[in-house]
């Protein structure tokens, strides 16, 4: 009986594996000694190689691409941007901030959410917004004052990611909504990573950069990126979407932004001041707040 009650449910399991996994993405794209765009590049690349054969040997068959919904074509550009702007937050700030700065999609996606399906935010996550910003704040208002431009740069392309990221999540829901008979979430990720390998070739282009990697550590890095993070990392966390709520997914995820601040102090030996700690701890409980407001507002609903 005891042991029953202390049992974690494997779908939690699965989410926090997934989490502890995608939190070395960062660091990946700290070590790897390329551009930030052809580094994004690669991991959608290799990442579209791994998902191709974890397709055939699971499925025994790829994605159908005749009918690909528009939505997901506009997820798949919300992502490139994501990634474009989160590997230079990275290089400014480091691994750390620039993902809990990311993260910050949580409070942003309630208004998203009131702009496309006219669902109004609630009053816990309004509060957790102006909650999410004193924690900012105290992360960011010292180092404002002293830091280079580079910096404040990071700082900026960390609050686009976090924007990019809720514009992917929401483009995710409104596909789901316009194409009921969706393929399985593995099918979707497969297109988005090969559509966004395509946008990263063209900006790649555009930047003209070079694809060449020139040492053996670096497409190493790049393979653990693009396998380890992105397929199987994911692969734990839609797994374990299956058996928990979207809430407790929600909840587990922000460990990631921990597990990547706790890699920048023993990988890179970042100096955090007390006053930063209690400002991550203020930004956490303010997602964690947005988070559990959704499984307020759906009992609201139902009652």
């Amino acid at each position: 009986m005891i042991e029953d009650k202390l049992k974690i449910p494997r779908g939690i399991i699965f989410v926090l594996i997934g989490a502890f996994l995608i939190s070395f993405s960062p660091v990946f794209v700290n070590l790897v000694d390329l551009e930030p765009t052809v580094s994004g590049f690669y991991r959608m690349f290799i990442g579209s190689i791994g998902l191709i054969i974890f397709c055939l040997i699971k499925y025994k068959k790829l994605p159908s691409v005749k009918r690909i919904p528009n939505y997901l074509i506009f997820a798949a550009i919300f992502f490139t941007l994501d990634l474009w702007f989160w590997h230079r937050s990275i290089i400014f700030v480091g691994p750390g901030l620039s993902t809990l700065l990311a993260n910050l999609q949580v409070l942003i996606l309630p208004f998203l959410a009131l702009i496309f399906f006219k669902q109004p935010a609630n009053r816990f996550q309004i509060i957790s917004v102006f909650i999410g910003l004193i924690g900012l704040f105290l992360i960011t208002s010292d180092n404002w004052i002293i830091a280079p431009d580079t910096y404040k740069i990071g700082i900026f392309f960390g609050v686009l990611t976090g924007f990019s990221y809720a514009g992917y999540l929401i483009s995710m829901k409104f596909s789901s909504f316009s194409n009921k008979d969706l393929s399985t979430p593995v099918f979707n990720l497969l297109i988005i990573s090969v559509i966004s390998s395509l946008f990263l070739i063209a900006i790649i282009g555009l930047e003209k950069e070079s694809l060449v990697i020139d040492n053996s550590r670096d497409f190493m890095l790049l393979l653990c990126y693009g396998f380890l993070s992105h397929v199987v990392g994911w692969y734990f966390i839609l797994s374990g979407l299956e058996t928990i709520s979207a809430v407790t997914t929600g909840l587990i995820l922000l460990s990631q932004p921990i597990f990547s601040y706790f890699w920048d102090v023993i990988l890179f030996e970042k100096d955090i001041l007390t006053r930063e700690y209690f400002g991550i701890f203020i930004i956490l409980l303010a997602m964690i707040i947005c988070i559990s407001s959704e499984k307020y507002s759906e009992n609201r609903v139902s009652n």
